[in-house]
């Protein structure tokens, strides 16, 4: 068995660290979890609004995926399917609390969706303007699960639509139709919380 430092480790691809560890490399499994921890701690963070939980669901997260690694297809990207351990382990913790809101959308993309440019749904902008940053969060809150995702995963994670589909496991028509109804949806949320008050 070959010897990599860490140095050297963060230089390997996500596939070669995982077939490092396959062969007995165990160290190999840290650099993944160093290289996407973060990541998964933050989109877990905004999706559940709870640090403590968000801490609970990586650590979960990281240890189905260290269960089940030898499992893992190395045509699949690790990226999406460790989101897609976090996204599940999120709303397992969510149900337990609480009623969850799951968007009941599941049709293609229509053409009302398909009409409608993003730019004029909510800027990107948005989600850096330190001011909006509580009334962004307080409209995530607002809107359904897997729209939360879908905008959490493509502005949050900068995931291209064909990577959130693979994280949700659903058609990427269905998941851009769920992303353009939650900037809809923000959009009009944003704008009622700024109304000036009567």
């Amino acid at each position: 068995m070959l010897y990599y430092s860490t140095y050297s480790m963060e230089n390997l691809t996500d596939a070669q660290l995982i077939t490092l560890y396959i062969e007995g490399n165990h160290k190999a499994f840290d650099g993944l979890i160093n290289r996407h921890s973060q990541a998964v701690y933050r989109f877990t963070f905004k999706l559940l609004n709870n640090s403590d939980e968000a801490h609970d669901v990586t650590q979960e997260t990281f240890i189905k995926a260290w269960k089940n690694i030898k499992k893992f297809d190395h045509d699949k990207n690790f990226k999406t399917w460790i989101f897609s351990i976090a996204r599940n382990a999120a709303y397992d913790k969510l149900r337990k609390k609480k009623s969850v809101s799951f968007s009941s959308l599941d049709e293609e993309e229509n053409e009302f969706d398909a009409n409608i440019p993003d730019d004029q749904l909510l800027p990107h902008e948005i989600f850096e303007q330190n001011e909006k940053i509580e009334l962004v969060r307080k409209a995530l809150e607002a809107i359904p699960f897997d729209q939360k995702t879908a905008v959490l995963l493509h502005h949050g994670e900068e995931m291209t639509f064909e990577e959130i589909s693979e994280v949700v496991d659903k058609p990427m028509n269905t998941v851009k139709s769920q992303y353009r109804r939650a900037l809809i949806s923000l959009k009009k949320l944003i704008e009622d919380q700024n109304a000036p008050k009567a």
